[in-house]
């Protein structure tokens, strides 16, 4: 029976988005024939019972982790890899899985997954190419939130750190001695003066250099890590990670200094890829998952987003739900039973709250609409004629009745005027105006005595 080898697919130009993958990938390559193992891009680690990728399914049996995948081989027989180590090397070999293990998997955590700009660029568009519709809403935080416990050890946050505000360098009045003098400012020592974020690339880098000086260390003048002639098991994990510190990224300080300052790293990179190259992997298509599949596959994931229950979901799930038969098939009772009544008390709660809201039967229904506003006269001009509207109104000046009045009194001539305001409509004019044609002015020499 062929091995199946279950891992992430691939992602950035190269076989896979997972270091531990990339390094079965090419363990498998170098040491079994095509035909011997096929490659499966499950991305899925609900494949295996540890659920964690990479995964072997062979004879019914299954293997997660890339040096218990190795383990594995070497006991049955079929890998020739290891078995000539000295105890010293065996135990070097163990000190680097530890240490790629725990400081190389942070870097690369911080790299591709705990920046911001690395992770909504790069990484989380890569995760939902290989993911289908919905598991793209669930797995890729999930795995975020991994990757972010793996680097909290590092202690240096994350890359685009955001200044806080009362960290952020704001400047006030310039303030003045008792004798009215300027009083200069204290100088800030470079620490102080620059940003966390600059703070912590500088700290992320050291970190790196540290990272690739203990691996050159180890490697010395050899052609591998542990001796000339042949690859053993710690050089290809060394490649997985090597190869995804090489990928270039909004913030390339693994790349930079990888490249830059050590040298011998790469070229024990590029040395090691001839071995395989010219051979296509043996790619498989992965079973369909059914839309039933799917749609458990996505009810889990919710689940073990919630705050509170998804820790205890997780050891339930894999407690008591992993159960295997002979076929290496999962308990469907379980499963449907956890999946089900997860979404059985998710609609009762929301059929509970549509009913509470409704009016009760029988009662009569009040429509209550908003008072129109008046429309007519200036008010159909909007805001300005609202304003026009409210100005006071002036009134035309009221008929006075006829009277006498005597504007001129002389010793010679008497001139009485009779004034009579006119009964016509008077020309539009200035309010405050007066005009002669209004009153009738008749001299009194005229009249008749």
């Amino acid at each position: 029976m062929a091995f199946e080898l279950h891992v992430w697919g691939p992602a950035f130009g190269l076989d896979s988005i997972d270091p531990e993958c990339l390094a079965a990938i090419a363990c498998f390559r170098h040491l079994l024939p095509r035909g011997e193992w096929t490659l499966i891009a499950s991305n899925d680690a609900t494949a295996s019972p540890t659920y964690r990728l990479p995964a072997l399914h062979h004879q019914g049996a299954w293997t997660s982790g890339y040096s218990d995948i190795v383990s594995y081989l070497v006991h049955s027989g079929n890998f020739q890899i290891d078995h000539d180590l000295t105890p010293l090397q065996r135990a070097d070999s163990l000190a680097c899985d530890s240490f790629l293990a725990t400081r190389g998997s942070g870097l690369l955590a911080m790299s591709l997954y705990v920046s911001p700009r690395a992770w909504t660029e790069m990484t989380r568009p890569a995760y939902s190419s290989l993911l289908p519709f919905p598991l793209t809403w669930t797995i890729p935080p999930a795995v975020r939130a991994s990757a972010i416990e793996r680097a909290e050890h590092l202690g240096i946050g994350h890359l685009a750190a955001e200044v806080d505000a009362e960290e952020s360098p704001a400047r006030g009045p310039a303030e003045t001695t008792s004798t009215g003098f300027l009083r200069l400012r204290d100088r800030l020592g470079p620490s102080k003066s620059m940003q966390p974020e600059h703070t912590a690339a500088i700290r992320f880098q050291h970190l790196a250099e540290d990272f690739y000086a203990v691996l050159d260390e180890l490697r010395g003048n050899k052609m591998f890590f542990l001796r000339d002639d042949t690859p053993s098991s710690i050089d290809f994990l060394a490649y997985g990670y090597l190869q995804l510190m090489r990928v270039q990224t909004p913030h390339p300080i693994l790349k930079t200094v990888l490249e830059n300052s050590h040298i011998k790293l790469v070229g024990f990179v590029e040395e090691l890829t001839p071995h395989w190259r010219g051979r296509d992997l043996p790619w498989r298509e992965p079973t369909a998952r059914g839309a039933l599949g799917l749609i458990g596959r996505f009810a889990e994931g919710s689940l073990e987003a919630i705050p509170g229950v998804g820790a205890s979901w997780q050891k339930w799930r894999r407690g008591g739900v992993d159960i295997r038969g002979d076929d290496d098939v999962r308990d469907a009772t379980q499963l449907i039973v956890a999946v089900g009544g997860a979404i059985t008390s998710v609609a009762a709660l929301g059929a509970v709250a549509l009913f509470r809201s409704l009016s009760p039967f029988g009662a009569s229904i009040h429509h209550f609409e908003a008072a129109k506003e008046d429309k007519t006269g200036l008010h159909q001009f909007g805001e300005i004629g609202s304003i026009l509207d409210g100005l006071p109104v002036w009134e035309e000046p009221r008929s006075l009745p006829p009277r006498r009045d005597v504007v001129y009194e002389g010793g010679n001539v008497d001139v009485v005027v009779d004034v009579e305001a006119d009964g016509s409509t008077p020309p539009k004019r200035d309010m405050y105006s007066v005009d002669e044609s209004d009153f009738d002015v008749r001299d009194i020499r005229d009249q008749p005595k």
